[in-house]
């Protein structure tokens, strides 16, 4: 009936209205559990969804336009649409009721010349004959006009949405590219501002053209009907009129209780969400200390509050409809007993009485559906009231009048600028900054970060004015200057090169209008001609996201192409060559050296050994310039510049994997994976990624690197840059395939990559443990008697079947949807309410049929008023009936909505528990992956598992409805006369096409066309990621033309697909009215060949037009049964996947002790997500009973991955990890991570009291423990100095603590654990030099006792107290020992612990 609010909940009300953000384009907070399931109930009065709709009112309410504002963008030519499309829209809604009005007088040719013949019970006059033909042909009339006017009304509506639209697509793209850039700054420049407006223009075309049709429609029902009912028997229509008030009453109270219940229900919700949401977010935790349970139950627990809401909701439901229903089955029996009156006394016949009845309860229905639309228009007037709002924004920047040079020498000079963001006035980023470029010279910038570099390019591009002092170009201030003109003179290349999705060539030429020979010229000087051409379609590939995925290389190629094409006559370079290789940036370098020959160039750099060749470089710290000069210069001066230099060689950054001359295929997809591995760290800190990488490398005697300078140590050679990869690792040249880099194996990243599932080929079968057992193992063991290290094992272990061989796995051959016997089986408990609620269903269901043939007897009756008494004696008696039928309504419908409610609810809540619980049996590499986020989990267990009830109760209560409807009536018709109840069967099936399309309808016709707006909108939402690029190369123009031409494409489109949606709507409104046309037809060739007689006849035709309606609805469910597919599948391939480590293994070993020694046997391993990127290889690493080792190296030399393959997170592609000499695999997995303690780099806190956070290691402990833990963590202090103590509330809704408090309460909670295996990895980045003196000795402590410990570390004050330290590289072992005798080795471990090893990335870390 309404947009679904699935697809536009509402925000929340803190967002103003000249913000181009929608507040209907996000999801509410916690999904309703109740979006579709009113889906179902739709064709009732009164529906669930609309309850749930309304927002919440919200004070003061938000602006919005006046609804004739709305059509603000319509011409002449839209309002001819309009008024056409309305006329249409009159004409079809009026139609039914016309019908109505020729239903009497079908009724009445009946009795035509009934008192010339003694009893007229058979005869049958020719004049009725032919009467009756005439009505059927009036009847086959109104439906060609139904026709003609459905398509006539879709078609209008749509085209003119469509056009309307468009033009307020085109206004508004118009205004956002010319906004300036602190606008971007303020609302993002990450593309959502686009699919806001996308959606908030779909609201629009919503409400502009479907909806009006839909109340114009509906309106004209309502007036028809009124009109019809009066002139027929305005008695009867008063009468209908004064009751209407009570049924409408019975509907609006409850759903004003069901309003309230839904709110309720959603607050209750969201608590289960968050609590499903944490737990997934912090799997690792959860895993760590075996919490599956625990957070099982509080789910299940929290769920109880939803279940009850849900419950109450069916309870209102059931009372309601059945209210209403009943109501208006009783007021039905007293109009039928008032028209005996107006019978006797002549003034009206049956037919009008019944016609009246009827027109009169249909105008009230056409009302109703009219009001739904006032939602509708709501939202639209709000969108367009944002919209309209942003577009009358003129643009600040876009100075068309300014001057232009004759001719740029290219002088620039900076004269004393202060700057700082309009979105963050108060940090200074230039304070007095002086600076002058030479014509035609090169001068580079550098300093640390934050110095205020970056900002050079945006002042000089004019996308920012300095807030005092002035830029000059040639002397002249470039205010002054006319703004395109100054941007044609300056050419950018930027770190990011943006690129539109078009073709290559388009994004050369990006916005100048150059014949192809100049375009291929640029591209030859950018040295990117070769690799284009070796493409399939050359300079016409489709890049940007929906092409071809380019490397990193040829995107900077593609980028200085541009620039050449422009030759301009100032460049600004942006740090090109971060992030390339050695060889790409080689080849880049070439292209831009001939690129800056004879122009004035700034370059910002922030790798000093790319511009020792610049004419000149600018030394800048905290917004001003303290050094210039030449490399040679800046060297002797030892100031600021040198220093950089030295830390830079100390630390050199990672380099990218070689690309050279494979095939661009294989390359390209390195390159995406490089570049989406930074894309998620479990939030590790950024500045971890840039690590040193020197290593040791024996037996290859290059000479070092250029770059480095005398102080590195003699024995440290840099292997040569082609042998070097991803930070630096040295590699053979054998095995330089592309297709395994050693990469950073930090933390899991998600890369865009198609998957590979890396698992073992046995996989482990379940052994039917039920994983929802109610007791944790950590309820029942108290760790402090499971500690023993007496026994060590010498069981021999059997290597069969552990080496894993890699499986190129594929999706589980696609699975159906559930069939409906699972579904079943999941409601099998509540078969009671199932039995009760179908009994209510039948009934209710049956009565359609039976009502209408009592009124078939009543009409019947009527006809015989010359038998006054008999008359009153059977309308009496059958009105009585009809009253109590509106009795049993009431209960019969209690019954079915309360019932299946009950049952629905049930199923919905179990279904959640199922989806959850499987999630938590599941290893931790599904979760990595991209489908299996904490977002797309919560959702999934927040809607889908509704969808699951929608899928079962909600369509077998229907169903049972329906065919009780249709087995009675096809009862009365076969006991009546069968051979009409035959012809009425065939008619069924096109019916139940007009059903469907009715259905379709009402969802909305515009659902295809939204789809092809969304890849439109894929151009803007690049242009505006990519802003700066856009307003450098003043393509604006450019993207606003391909915008409008996909318009145009999207116009065409949609005016076929109108066409071909109102055709199709228009027949299957032809076919109801033609079905109904054959019956009328058929009645009278029975009659006249003697099969039945007249009141059988009537009795026939009115009970199978009533009862068409009931035959064709379970059809029109039939949409939303296949839309609800997918998700159903989804629920059931979570709940019955089988985990490839299986947690749940009853006959694993679960030894008493454990002893603790723990051994890396040639271990080979990968992350599932990343399976081309080996981490460790033929790995090992021993670690005695009690011993305290420490694993130091550079970042992604695979240190965490060690701890990740302790706790079983993942299992090793090839090898053993060994625990006491056994294979880790053959323990029990939670006993195993019971004896593990972790502490990870990156505190996890969960959403609760201090308390619950540190008893989250073992919930029997008493409350001394608790203290006693905090104290050893050196955390009693600080928390005992909260207001609230111990019970203060931490996390998302609570205090913020510091990173150094929440690594101490970890820490706490490891020592409560008390587990004889420690894994710490100990927290680098984040901690300040204080609390990281606290945390140190909160480690010290926890490492002191008797425990194997792991520890991954990053400071020397550790190393004093380890037994052994071993130094990792590239995924293997390069230097072992004490501290003292690495430091005599000066090896690659010295170098790690060399103080200015972290200058400016890891701040007071040293002793």
């Amino acid at each position: 009936m309404m947009i679904s609010r699935g697809l536009f909940g509402w925000s929340p009300p803190h967002i103003q209205p000249l913000t181009p953000v929608s507040e209907v384009s996000e999801p509410p907070e916690s999904p309703s559990p109740y979006l579709d399931a009113s889906a179902e109930t739709a064709g009732q009065p009164m529906e669930p969804e609309e309850e749930i709709e309304e927002p919440d009112e919200i004070e003061p309410p938000p602006a919005a336009v006046p609804f004739s504002g709305l059509f603000a963008c319509a011409d002449r030519f839209d309002w001819a649409l309009m008024f056409i499309g309305s006329f249409a829209a009159a004409a079809h809604g009026a139609a039914l009721v016309v019908y109505l009005h020729y239903f009497a007088k079908i009724i009445q040719v009946l009795w035509i010349d009934r008192d010339t013949k003694g009893d007229g019970h058979h005869q049958y006059s020719d004049k009725q004959h032919e009467r009756f033909i005439d009505l059927a042909l009036t009847i086959v009339h109104i439906a060609v006009a139904v026709f003609c006017a459905g398509w006539i009304e879709v078609s209008c509506w749509i085209l003119t949405g469509e056009r309307q639209t468009a033009v307020i697509r085109s206004k508004y793209v118009q205004v956002l590219l010319n906004q300036d850039m602190s606008f971007f700054d303020t609302y993002g420049n990450n593309g959502d501002i686009v699919s806001q407006v996308l959606s908030d223009v779909l609201l629009i075309q919503s409400a502009l053209s479907e909806k009006v049709g839909n109340y114009v429609h509906n309106m004209a029902t309502f007036f028809t009907g009124l009109v019809i009912g009066f002139v027929n028997c305005w008695q009867i229509a008063f009468i209908t009129l004064a009751t209407g008030p009570f049924i409408v009453a019975a509907g609006g109270i409850s759903n004003i209780f069901l309003h309230r219940l839904a709110e309720n229900i959603q607050d209750a919700y969201a608590e289960a969400a968050s609590i499903a949401e944490q737990a997934v977010s912090y799997i690792r935790t959860l895993y760590a200390f075996t919490n599956e349970t625990l957070a099982k139950y509080s789910y299940a627990t929290s769920l109880q509050a939803t279940l009850r809401y849900g419950i109450l909701i069916s309870l209102v439901q059931g009372l309601g409809l059945g209210f209403t229903y009943g109501l208006a089955i009783c007021s039905c029996a007293l109009q039928l007993w008032v028209g005996r009156f107006l019978v006797v006394n002549g003034k009206a016949h049956g037919g009008e009485i019944v016609t009246a009845l009827f027109a009169v309860i249909l105008s009230g229905l056409g009302l109703n559906q009219a009001a739904t639309n006032f939602y509708s228009f709501d939202q639209g007037r709000i969108a367009a009231y944002r919209l309209f709002e942003m577009i009358s924004r003129s643009s600040s920047t876009v100075n068309q009048e300014g001057t232009t040079l004759p001719s740029v020498q290219g002088n620039i000079e900076f004269r004393n600028v202060y700057f700082s963001y309009l979105s963050r006035p108060e940090i200074p980023i230039l304070s007095g900054f002086y600076l002058t470029v030479p014509a035609k010279k090169a001068v580079a910038l550098v300093g640390r970060n934050g110095s205020g570099k970056s900002s050079i390019i945006p002042l000089m591009e004019r996308f920012y004015d300095p807030t005092l002092g002035e830029v000059l170009l040639d002397g002249e201030n470039i205010k002054n200057l006319k703004l395109e003109w100054l941007r044609s003179q300056i050419g950018l290349v930027t770190q990011e090169p943006a690129l539109l999705s078009l073709s290559i060539r388009d994004n050369i030429a990006y916005g100048r209008d150059a014949t192809f020979d100049q375009i291929e010229e640029a591209a030859k000087i950018a040295h990117a001609h070769t690799f284009i051409s070796s493409l399939p379609n050359g300079y016409d590939t489709q890049v940007g996201r929906a092409g071809l995925p380019l490397t990193e290389e040829q995107k900077i190629k593609l980028s200085i192409a541009r620039a050449v094409l422009l030759n301009p006559s100032i460049l600004l370079l942006d740090e090109v060559t971060g992030g390339l290789d050695f060889e790409a940036e080689r080849s880049v370098q070439e292209a831009l050296d001939l690129l800056m020959l004879g122009r004035s160039t700034i370059i910002i750099a922030r790798r000093l050994s790319l511009i020792k060749n610049a004419d000149y470089i600018a030394v800048m710290e905290e917004g001003q310039l303290v050094e210039m000069g030449t490399h040679d210069e800046l060297l002797t001066l030892d100031g600021l510049y040198a220093e950089l230099l030295k830390s830079e060689e100390a630390a050199k950054l990672p380099r990218r994997m070689p690309v050279r001359n494979y095939k661009e295929t294989a390359a390209f997809q390195i390159e995406k994976d490089s570049s989406a591995s930074h894309s998620y760290h479990e939030p590790s800190s950024p500045k971890m990624l840039k690590s040193p990488s020197l290593q040791r490398v024996p037996g290859i005697c290059r000479p070092t690197d250029g770059t480095f300078n005398s102080q590195e140590s003699p024995k440290v050679r840099s292997p040569p840059p082609e042998n070097m990869i991803e930070n630096g690792q040295p590699m053979d040249p054998v095995d330089k395939e592309p297709s395994i880099i050693k990469q950073d194996s930090f933390e899991m990243r998600l890369p865009e990559l198609p998957k590979i599932d890396v698992h073992s080929a046995n996989r482990q079968k379940s052994n039917g443990s039920d994983p929802e057992s109610p007791v944790s193992p950590l309820l029942t063991s108290d760790p402090k008697n499971e500690r023993s290290h007496s026994q060590t094992f010498s069981r021999p272990h059997s290597h069969s079947g552990d080496i894993p061989t890699k499986v190129n796995e594929e999706k589980d051959n696609q699975k159906g949807a559930p069939s409906f016997w699972r579904l079943a089986e999941l409601s099998f408990t509540e078969w009671l309410y199932a039995v009760l609620g179908s009994i209510g269903a039948a009934i209710f269901g049956s009565f359609n049929p039976l009502l209408a043939y009592v009124i078939a007897l009543i009409v019947t009756a009527y006809y015989r008023a010359h038998e006054g008494h008999h008359l009153r004696q059977e309308v009496d008696k059958w009105c009585l009936i009809i009253a109590c039928m509106g009795i049993v309504t009431v209960v019969a419908n209690f019954l079915q909505h309360f019932y299946f409610g009950i049952m629905g609810e049930k199923m919905t809540e179990r279904v959640r528990r199922m989806m959850f619980s499987a999630m938590l049996r599941n290893e931790v590499g599904w979760f990595d992956e991209e489908e299996n986020s904490a977002d797309t989990l919560s959702m999934r267990l927040a809607n889908d598992a509704t969808f699951v009830r929608a899928a079962f109760s909600n369509r077998l209560s229907i169903f049972i409805q329906d065919s009780a409807a249709v087995i009675v009536a096809v009862l009365i018709g076969m006991l009546l006369q069968w051979r009409y109840a035959l012809v009425a069967l065939a008619t069924l099936p096109f019916l139940t096409i007009s059903a469907i399309a009715q259905k379709l309808w009402l969802a909305g016709f515009s659902r295809g066309i939204q789809e092809m707006h969304r890849k439109a909108s894929l151009v803007l939402e690049d242009a505006v990621r990519n802003i700066y690029t856009v307003v450098a190369f003043c393509a604006g123009n450019k993207v606003m033309e391909l915008y409008r031409l996909q318009l145009k494409k999207i116009f065409k489109q949609s005016f076929l697909k109108g066409m071909a949606i109102g055709f199709a709507f228009g027949f299957s409104q032809f076919l109801l009215f033609a079905s109904n046309a054959l019956l009328l037809w058929y009645t009278a060739f029975s009659v006249k060949r003697g099969y039945m007689d007249l009141p059988t006849a009537l009795k026939e035709y009115m009970v199978f037009s009533f009862a068409t309606f009931a035959l064709v609805e379970p059809f029109g469910l039939a949409p939303y049964i296949l839309k609800r597919r997918k998700s159903l599948i989804s629920v059931f391939e979570i709940i019955d996947r089988m985990p490839k480590i299986d947690p749940d293994d009853n006959s694993a070993l679960k030894p008493p002790n454990v002893y603790g020694s723990i051994e890396l046997k040639n271990v080979d391993f990968c992350y599932p997500t990343r399976p081309e990127v080996l981490v460790l290889s033929n790995f090992s690493l021993k670690v005695n009973g009690g011993q305290t080792v420490a694993v130091v190296g550079v970042s992604g030399s695979g240190k965490s991955t060690i701890i990740n393959l302790m706790e079983r997170f993942y299992d090793p592609v090839a090898g053993q990890v060994l625990l006491d000499g056994r294979d880790l695999k053959l323990y029990n997995l939670r006993w195993l991570r019971n004896h593990l303690g972790l502490v990870q780099q990156e505190p996890i806190i969960f959403s609760t009291t201090i308390r619950e956070n540190i008893i989250y290691a073992r919930h029997n402990a008493s409350e001394a423990e608790m203290k006693e833990a905090a104290r050893i963590a050196n955390a009693h202090h600080f928390i005992s100095s909260l207001p609230h103590g111990y019970d203060t509330h931490v996390g998302m809704r609570g205090v913020d603590l510091t990173p150094g408090q929440k690594q101490r309460i970890a820490i706490a909670r490891v020592v409560l654990k008390n587990a004889p295996i420690l894994l710490l990895d100990e927290a680098s980045s984040s901690i300040e030099s204080e609390s990281s003196r606290v945390v140190q000795e909160a480690l010290d402590t926890l490492v002191m006792g008797n425990k194997t410990t792991i520890l991954i570390a990053h400071r020397a004050a550790m190393m004093r107290h380890v037994d052994n330290i071993v130094v990792l590289n590239g995924g293997r072992i390069v230097e072992e020992g004490t501290h003292d005798s690495l430091i005599a080795k000066n090896g690659l471990y010295v170098q790690l612990m060399q103080p200015h090893f972290g200058k400016g990335l890891r701040p007071h870390r040293l002793i």
